[in-house]
Formats: structure tokens, sequence, C-alpha cells
């Protein structure tokens, strides 16, 4: 299981990832489910799960889930490889389109270096690889001081003023 961070430190994971076995996936577990199999299965996962969260892959449209926000507790965007920036701009739909306010967590080939602009694009949390460092990543947080572009906003509050704890 990945190591996940947000603003504030390192943080247990306690959503589990669908990989096609339904039967990996015990009864009250909160479950992340692939884009096609939240929308083809739904109903199924609510009786199953005690919370439902769906991935996105970049090429994934979020106006496919946006009336559907009631049913998930988290959205998560697939980074499939450090150069797609895609996930960028889907962040930044559901924020400030479609109004996501729940938790939005960068999952995939995300770097140290990107960890500061994802939390300006949106993003809450982070899943790290294996291979990455909970504090360095968390350090990276503080890259910056200052931004020169601004962000969305989130709850009323500009997110270029936050700073991370």
């Amino acid at each position: 299981m990945p190591k996940l961070i947000d603003h504030l430190g390192e943080r247990s994971n306690d959503w589990l990832a669908y990989d096609g076995d339904a039967h990996a996936i015990p009864p009250g577990a909160k479950v992340l489910l692939p884009l096609t199999e939240f929308r083809e299965f739904a109903g199924t996962w609510r009786n199953h799960a005690a919370a439902i969260g769906v991935v996105l892959s970049p090429s994934d449209d979020p106006a496919m889930i946006a009336q559907e926000f009631d049913k998930l507790q988290l959205i998560a965007i697939d980074f499939p490889t450090f150069t797609d920036g895609r996930g960028y701009s889907l962040a930044k739909r559901l924020r400030d389109h479609y109004g996501w306010r729940g938790e939005l967590r960068a999952i995939g080939d995300i770097a140290r270096d990107q960890i500061y602009l994802l939390w300006r694009s949106g993003f809450d949390t982070f899943a790290l690889r294996d291979d990455q460092s909970a504090p360095d990543a968390i350090i990276a947080t503080r890259d910056f001081s200052a931004a020169y572009q601004p962000a969305g906003s989130r709850s009323g509050g500009s997110v270029s003023s936050r700073a991370f704890a």
C-alpha cells in the first residue's frame, strides 16, 4: 500500500484499490474504484463498502461523475507518467467548475517536485511510490514561500494564500 501524505504530514491510507477481484475487498471497507467499475456497479458497491471513491484517468471527463458527488468520499486522479500533466487540469475542473469539495488525491507517477504544484491545483493528498520518502516529500511542500500565479479556491479561501504546515 503506498505511503500517503497531506499538507500536515504522513497519514494512514485506509482505502483499498479495486483491482478486478471483488472478493479481495472485505465488506465495510473503503473502496477506490476505476471510473468504469463505479459507473457500472456503484449500486452494488454501496451495499458492500463503507465508502466509495473513484479513480479518474487523464482522459476521463469529470462531467461523468459530477452528478454523483454525493455518493463519493474521494476522487483520485492517476498520473500514469511523470510527464502527463492532464491531471492538473482535471483537478482544477473538479474544484472550480464542478465544485468538488471532498478529498482529491494524486496517485501514480508523481514526483517530489510536483507536490507543491499539485496542491496548488486542488489536490489534498498524495500517494507516494514505494521508492519515495514521506519526510522528503513533506519537505517539498515548503520548497516555495510565495506563488507568482493565482490558484483556484477551496471553501472560499485562496489556495495560493494557504501555506503548508
